[in-house]
Protein backbone atom coordinates (compact mmCIF):
# COMPACT_ATOMS: atom_id res chain seq x y z
CA UNK A 1 0.00 0.00 0.00
CA UNK A 2 1.61 3.90 0.05
CA UNK A 3 3.99 5.19 2.17
CA UNK A 4 1.91 8.17 2.33
CA UNK A 5 2.76 8.95 6.25
CA UNK A 6 2.45 7.04 9.14
CA UNK A 7 -0.05 4.86 7.94
CA UNK A 8 -1.25 3.59 11.41
CA UNK A 9 -1.75 6.77 12.33
CA UNK A 10 -3.15 8.37 9.51
CA UNK A 11 -5.68 5.33 9.70
CA UNK A 12 -6.73 5.74 12.60
CA UNK A 13 -6.98 9.40 12.43
CA UNK A 14 -9.46 8.75 9.42
CA UNK A 15 -11.70 6.58 11.75
CA UNK A 16 -11.74 8.81 14.59
CA UNK A 17 -12.93 11.99 13.11
CA UNK A 18 -15.13 10.13 10.27
CA UNK A 19 -16.81 8.84 13.45
CA UNK A 20 -17.45 12.24 15.00
CA UNK A 21 -19.83 14.82 14.47
CA UNK A 22 -16.52 17.22 14.46
CA UNK A 23 -16.90 19.23 16.73
CA UNK A 24 -14.16 18.32 18.90
CA UNK A 25 -10.68 19.91 18.71
CA UNK A 26 -9.31 20.71 15.09
CA UNK A 27 -10.19 19.66 12.02
CA UNK A 28 -8.81 19.55 8.13
CA UNK A 29 -9.82 22.38 5.63
CA UNK A 30 -12.41 20.34 3.73
CA UNK A 31 -14.01 22.34 0.83
CA UNK A 32 -17.47 23.75 1.67
CA UNK A 33 -20.25 23.96 -0.86
CA UNK A 34 -22.53 26.27 0.95
CA UNK A 35 -20.88 28.77 1.79
CA UNK A 36 -17.77 28.00 -0.84
CA UNK A 37 -14.83 28.07 0.27
CA UNK A 38 -12.37 26.46 2.49
CA UNK A 39 -12.73 25.75 6.66
CA UNK A 40 -9.39 27.12 7.89
CA UNK A 41 -6.07 25.62 7.80
CA UNK A 42 -5.72 24.11 11.84
CA UNK A 43 -5.35 20.21 11.79
CA UNK A 44 -1.11 20.36 11.28
CA UNK A 45 -0.38 21.95 15.04
CA UNK A 46 -3.10 19.79 16.51
CA UNK A 47 -1.87 16.69 14.64
CA UNK A 48 1.78 16.85 14.48
CA UNK A 49 2.88 19.93 15.76
CA UNK A 50 1.41 19.74 19.29
CA UNK A 51 2.48 16.28 20.27
CA UNK A 52 5.81 16.40 19.18
CA UNK A 53 5.90 19.61 21.64
CA UNK A 54 4.38 17.02 24.37
CA UNK A 55 6.60 14.68 23.82
CA UNK A 56 9.62 17.51 24.14
CA UNK A 57 8.79 18.91 27.10
CA UNK A 58 8.17 15.38 28.78
CA UNK A 59 11.93 14.75 27.43
CA UNK A 60 13.11 17.88 29.55
CA UNK A 61 10.96 16.58 32.45
CA UNK A 62 8.62 19.37 32.28
CA UNK A 63 5.48 19.15 34.14
CA UNK A 64 2.27 20.62 32.35
CA UNK A 65 2.03 24.97 32.81
CA UNK A 66 5.94 24.36 33.36
CA UNK A 67 7.74 27.14 31.99
CA UNK A 68 10.91 25.96 29.55
CA UNK A 69 14.82 27.08 29.71
CA UNK A 70 15.28 30.25 28.71
CA UNK A 71 18.10 29.14 26.76
CA UNK A 72 17.80 26.99 23.51
CA UNK A 73 18.00 23.59 25.04
CA UNK A 74 16.60 21.04 22.17
CA UNK A 75 17.79 21.44 18.44
CA UNK A 76 14.84 20.01 16.26
CA UNK A 77 15.49 19.08 12.90
CA UNK A 78 12.92 19.35 9.76
CA UNK A 79 13.08 17.77 6.31
CA UNK A 80 12.04 20.34 4.23
CA UNK A 81 14.37 20.85 1.04
CA UNK A 82 16.10 23.89 -0.61
CA UNK A 83 13.16 24.11 -3.01
CA UNK A 84 10.77 24.61 -0.01
CA UNK A 85 12.51 27.45 2.35
CA UNK A 86 9.47 29.31 2.10
CA UNK A 87 7.81 27.09 4.63
CA UNK A 88 10.67 27.07 7.30
CA UNK A 89 9.00 28.35 11.14
CA UNK A 90 10.32 29.86 14.20
CA UNK A 91 9.38 27.04 16.97
CA UNK A 92 6.67 28.66 19.30
CA UNK A 93 8.69 27.21 22.41
CA UNK A 94 11.73 29.70 22.42
CA UNK A 95 13.91 26.84 24.18
CA UNK A 96 13.46 25.25 20.63
CA UNK A 97 15.63 25.61 17.77
CA UNK A 98 14.21 24.28 14.34
CA UNK A 99 16.92 23.56 11.99
CA UNK A 100 16.81 22.35 9.01
CA UNK A 101 19.47 20.17 7.49
CA UNK A 102 18.49 19.97 3.69
CA UNK A 103 18.29 22.95 2.98
CA UNK A 104 22.13 23.48 5.24
CA UNK A 105 23.29 21.34 2.60
CA UNK A 106 21.51 22.95 -0.09
CA UNK A 107 19.58 20.23 -1.39
CA UNK A 108 16.22 20.49 -3.33
CA UNK A 109 13.82 16.98 -3.25
CA UNK A 110 14.91 16.61 -6.47
CA UNK A 111 18.88 16.24 -5.02
CA UNK A 112 16.92 13.78 -2.22
CA UNK A 113 15.32 11.37 -4.60
CA UNK A 114 18.40 11.22 -6.64
CA UNK A 115 20.27 10.63 -2.98
CA UNK A 116 17.53 8.07 -2.85
CA UNK A 117 18.19 6.45 -6.16
CA UNK A 118 21.74 6.18 -6.09
CA UNK A 119 21.33 4.39 -2.61
CA UNK A 120 18.71 2.12 -3.93
CA UNK A 121 16.13 2.92 -1.19
CA UNK A 122 12.55 3.13 -2.59
CA UNK A 123 11.60 6.70 -4.00
CA UNK A 124 8.84 8.53 -0.84
CA UNK A 125 5.99 10.17 -2.05
CA UNK A 126 5.34 13.32 0.13
CA UNK A 127 4.11 12.86 3.76
CA UNK A 128 0.27 13.61 4.13
CA UNK A 129 -2.61 11.97 5.96
CA UNK A 130 -4.80 9.75 3.35
CA UNK A 131 -7.68 12.28 3.66
CA UNK A 132 -5.73 15.63 3.37
CA UNK A 133 -7.76 17.72 0.99
CA UNK A 134 -4.50 19.26 0.11
CA UNK A 135 -3.65 16.61 -2.08
CA UNK A 136 -3.21 17.17 -5.80
CA UNK A 137 -4.93 14.83 -8.70
CA UNK A 138 -2.35 13.42 -9.14
CA UNK A 139 -1.82 12.13 -5.72
CA UNK A 140 -5.47 10.97 -5.84
CA UNK A 141 -4.98 8.92 -8.80
CA UNK A 142 -1.78 7.49 -7.30
CA UNK A 143 -3.53 6.40 -4.46
CA UNK A 144 -6.71 5.05 -6.42
CA UNK A 145 -3.89 3.08 -8.64
CA UNK A 146 -1.61 2.05 -6.27
CA UNK A 147 -2.56 2.35 -2.96
CA UNK A 148 -6.29 0.62 -3.03
CA UNK A 149 -6.92 0.16 0.79
CA UNK A 150 -5.46 3.66 1.12
CA UNK A 151 -8.10 5.06 -1.36
CA UNK A 152 -11.46 2.98 -0.34
CA UNK A 153 -10.18 4.52 3.06
CA UNK A 154 -10.05 7.78 1.75
CA UNK A 155 -13.66 7.42 0.04
CA UNK A 156 -15.17 6.51 2.73
CA UNK A 157 -13.76 9.16 4.83
CA UNK A 158 -15.22 11.39 2.68
CA UNK A 159 -18.34 10.27 2.43
CA UNK A 160 -18.90 10.32 6.41
CA UNK A 161 -18.13 13.98 6.62
CA UNK A 162 -20.70 15.31 4.53
CA UNK A 163 -22.59 16.86 6.97
CA UNK A 164 -19.43 18.82 8.68
CA UNK A 165 -19.48 19.33 11.82
CA UNK A 166 -22.56 20.55 14.55
CA UNK A 167 -24.08 23.92 13.33
CA UNK A 168 -21.78 24.18 10.14
CA UNK A 169 -24.04 25.42 7.25
CA UNK A 170 -23.92 23.07 3.74
CA UNK A 171 -21.80 20.03 2.79
CA UNK A 172 -18.09 19.10 3.43
CA UNK A 173 -16.08 17.30 0.77
CA UNK A 174 -12.25 16.71 0.47
CA UNK A 175 -11.77 17.75 -3.35
CA UNK A 176 -12.36 21.00 -4.49
CA UNK A 177 -14.67 19.44 -7.18
CA UNK A 178 -17.08 19.31 -3.95
CA UNK A 179 -18.54 15.62 -5.06
CA UNK A 180 -17.54 12.25 -3.28
CA UNK A 181 -14.38 11.00 -3.74
CA UNK A 182 -15.12 8.52 -5.94
CA UNK A 183 -16.82 10.67 -8.09
CA UNK A 184 -14.09 13.41 -9.21
CA UNK A 185 -12.70 13.40 -12.27
CA UNK A 186 -8.75 13.51 -12.29
CA UNK A 187 -6.35 15.68 -14.29
CA UNK A 188 -3.40 16.07 -13.87
CA UNK A 189 -3.09 19.64 -14.88
CA UNK A 190 -6.06 20.13 -12.60
CA UNK A 191 -5.57 20.75 -8.95
CA UNK A 192 -2.08 20.95 -8.16
CA UNK A 193 -0.85 19.89 -4.17
CA UNK A 194 -1.02 22.86 -1.74
CA UNK A 195 1.00 21.82 0.74
CA UNK A 196 2.94 25.28 0.29
CA UNK A 197 0.06 27.09 1.89
CA UNK A 198 0.31 24.36 5.26
CA UNK A 199 0.36 26.64 8.31
CA UNK A 200 3.21 24.45 10.44
CA UNK A 201 5.28 23.21 7.16
CA UNK A 202 5.41 19.52 8.70
CA UNK A 203 3.01 18.23 6.27
CA UNK A 204 3.30 17.13 2.21
CA UNK A 205 7.85 17.08 2.62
Amino acid sequence: DSLDVPLFVARQLAIEVANTDMHRGSIPPFYLDQPFGMLPIQCSKEFKTRPVQNKIREMLGLVPKQRGPKEVAVNQWLGISLDEAHRMKTCEMKFVENRYPLIEMRMSRADCLRWMDEKSYPMPPKSSCVFCPFKGDGQWMDMRDNAPSDWLLAVDFDSKIRKGYHGMEGAAYIHKQRVPLDQVTFRHDAQPNMFGNECEGMCGV
